[in-house]
Formats: C-alpha cells, structure tokens, sequence
C-alpha cells in the first residue's frame, strides 16, 4: 500500500478548518450547525510482522517489522444536486481525486485513479451482469474505468463506463454498458463491453431462486466469440441452502454444487464442481475473537509450490476503542487477509 505522513499541526489546522467551514455564527455569539459543505478525514494505521510467502526459487524469505498508514479526506456538497469529493492523500497527487455529482437525473463519477470508489464499487459498467460458476465475466469487478454514469430510470439501472481518453483502439474497447432491473417478479442483469456481451434472469419459484445466463465472450487475442450459458437453482432445505448448476462454455458441459448453513453463529459453507474443485469456509465468533478459515483445492497463484488456496486467520477487537483489532493470520490469496504470516495491529481514525 501507499503511504500517508501528515505532521499533528497539519492535521490540526485542516480539521479546524473543516470544522469551522460546518458552524455558523448568529446573533448574540451562539453558533448552530448547518448544511454547508464539509471536509471530513478519515483513515487506517497498522504496524504488523509479516514473513512473505516462498514465491520464487531459493532460500525461504525472512520476516519483517512493517508499518502502514492510508489518509482520505471527503469533501461534501450538500443539494439536489451534490456532490463528494474522494481523495487518497498518498503521494499528494489531488488532480487524481474522484468527484461523485449526484442529481435527479443521473448519477456521475470521474477519477483517473478510482472512478466510483475502487473494488466492486468501482467495477466496469458491464459488471452489472451476473454470471453463473465457470461462466466469464464481462468486464473486470477491479477499478478500471475513468468515468461512470448511471441513470436510474423506473426501477431500472443503466449505466456506462469507460477512459477518460478514446485515442487508441485499446481506450475505445474498455467503454462498457450495464443494466439491472426487474419486470413481472424477473430480475435481469445485463452487460456489454468491446465484442462480448451477457444477459441473466433469475425469479423465484416455490421457494426456490431459479437463474439462468446467456454469455457470447470474446477471450482476449481470440478471433471469433465462444458461447456460454447456464441454470442455478438456490434452495433453502431445512436450516440449510442448497445450491446447484450446470454450465456449458465453448461445448464444454461443467456442473456446480454447495451447501451453506450457519450452527452457533458460525457460517458454513462447502462446494465442489465437476473439475474437482472443492471448497470449504467458516467464519463467525469464537470466544473473544472472529475465526476466518477457507479453503479451495485449486493452486495458489501466489506460492511457488502447488499449494492448495487457503486463508486463516483470528481477529480480536480491542475493549473500549474505536476499532482497534489485533490478528494473527496466513494466507496464500491476498483476499481477506494480506498474503504471507502476519501479526498486525491496526487501527482505525
């Protein structure tokens, strides 16, 4: 991760600031808060030991004492229509904030950097597809757009994305398009994005979520599209859920099957597919801290080995802080926890 220093008098006169741009003075030296814009930082410390994982070839990698530190500042204009500023102060690079307009007619966000907010938030348009197990996506669920519109309209979702810049072929092919909404008790998804495309549509019946896709992708460096659809049927059978489905890509038949339930708060799942890929999770509370075990037989990409996928951890939230956790984990993944051993302390502002 990046990282962030601002000295105490710094911080000390922004927040004031901040502070002093929400109050309004009145008659007889009373002050009231207002609707006025506002300058609010939040953000993340952690100090932690971490021993990295065996990637390459040779001696094994030696721990080390680290730290980290991850400063934003929101800015907020209040209205019909608003809007909120976002910005990572790692590098002091401001031009590379996101700015969010929200209006009655659509909602806009541009940022070179994070257009929408990074991870899931700030997926391509197309994203809004929902595929089914073994299908493709299309588009990325990572950051990669400079701009995002989306249109509310009637119960619908439409939105587009894309560069901020069309002067190469590689900028114009990364435009994407995205739809959800619901008709007649069906949910639909859709997406678009350079010569790929998809579309779902899910209801329930008899207590069951029945959902069915219908991809046409085109891989990358592929000269022709290859076909992909599928059918999942969630249901709930006792204390449990049961999930089922069968794909076919490319002529190429795979199937899918797990099962989820949760036993004295703890969250259970496991899976398996036809390409023997099996799958198991549990998290929740065990005594004074949360447990995160989860396992895929698939290799890890991260390890030099052919090392099943796994990460585990335990977190302790500190008594009587504002979110403070200590945690010892392992993970080969870099999803939930960072990859390699790690003790950590973080803390939250």
């Amino acid at each position: 991760m990046k990282k962030a220093l601002l000295t105490t008098t710094a911080l000390v006169a922004l927040s004031g600031a901040a502070f002093a741009d929400s109050v309004a003075v009145v008659n007889g030296g009373t002050s009231h808060h207002t609707h006025s814009p506002t300058v609010v930082f939040h953000g993340t410390a952690n100090i932690n030991y971490t021993v990295p994982l065996k990637a390459v070839a040779g001696p094994a990698p030696e721990g080390a004492v680290a730290s980290d530190v991850d400063l934003d500042v929101t800015m907020t204009s209040l209205g019909a229509y608003s809007a909120t500023i976002t910005y990572g102060m790692e590098g002091n690079n401001i031009a590379g904030a996101t700015v969010t307009v929200t209006t009655p007619l659509a909602n806009i966000s541009v940022g070179v950097d994070d257009a929408r907010g990074g991870g899931a938030a700030g997926a391509d348009a197309s994203d809004l597809y929902s595929d089914i197990d073994r299908m493709s996506s299309v588009g990325t669920d990572e950051d990669s757009s400079d701009w995002y519109v989306s249109l509310p309209l009637a119960g619908w979702n439409i939105a587009a994305s894309g560069d901020n810049s069309q002067a190469t072929t590689a900028n114009k092919e990364n435009t994407s398009i995205g739809l959800t909404g619901s008709v007649g008790g069906l949910s639909i998804t859709a997406g678009g994005k350079n010569k790929s495309g998809g579309v779902s549509v899910s209801t329930n019946l008899m207590g069951a979520t029945v959902k069915a896709a219908m991809g046409s992708i085109r891989p990358a460096g592929a000269a022709s599209n290859v076909s992909e659809s599928g059918v999942e049927v969630s249901m709930p059978l006792g204390g449990m859920t049961v999930t089922v489905n069968s794909t076919t890509v490319d002529s190429t038949n795979n199937w899918g099957a797990s099962v989820s339930t949760t036993v004295n708060g703890m969250a259970i799942s496991v899976g398996t597919d036809s390409e023997e890929e099996n799958t198991f999770k549990l998290t929740g509370p065990m005594g004074p801290v949360a447990l995160h075990l989860e396992y895929d037989s698939d290799d890890s990409a991260l390890t030099l080995a052919n090392d099943a996928t796994v990460e585990a951890g335990v977190t302790y939230t500190v008594p009587g802080t504002k979110g403070t956790t200590i945690s010892a984990s392992y993970s080969n993944d870099d999803d939930d926890f960072d990859a390699g051993t790690q003790v950590k302390m973080a803390f939250s502002f």
